[in-house]
């Protein structure tokens, strides 16, 4: 909650520069799932590559060579933020944050009640890129 009544740190919260919870988990958990192995890649705090090779081979088939084969996919996930704000003046006074405007709403927050914030969904979007 504190870098929400903080706005100049909102910057560094929408571009991934703080602190974050190993994110590969989940691709480690559903490629078991899938009777294969998960392997992350994080070259920036907004991108996620994941690459998949089955634990087991594609097995005999009419292609001579193929019995020791294991599948492999990757893909590449990117965040991108979908508010923008402006900071408040130095007149503005201490208590005030600044307006978000997000892809499909603006978002008042009152420092004094935050029971209405945005969530993820609201604040950023997740996409494939190659």
């Amino acid at each position: 909650m504190e870098d929400v009544l903080d706005p100049t740190k909102w910057k560094d919260d929408f571009q991934g520069k703080v602190p974050l919870e190993p994110s590969c988990w989940r691709a480690d958990q559903l490629a078991a799932q899938n009777k294969a192995q998960a392997q992350c890649d994080s070259p920036d705090p907004l991108t996620v590559t994941v690459t998949a090779r089955a634990d087991e081979s594609v097995g005999e088939s009419v292609v001579p060579g193929s019995e020791n084969f294991h599948s492999t996919a990757s893909a590449r996930a990117v965040i991108e933020p979908l508010c923008t704000f402006e900071l408040p003046g130095e007149g503005a006074g201490g208590k005030t944050l600044p307006q978000l405007t997000c892809k499909d709403r603006d978002w008042d927050l009152n420092p004094d009640d935050l029971t209405d914030l945005p969530g993820p969904e609201d604040l950023f979007d997740v996409h494939l890129a190659d």
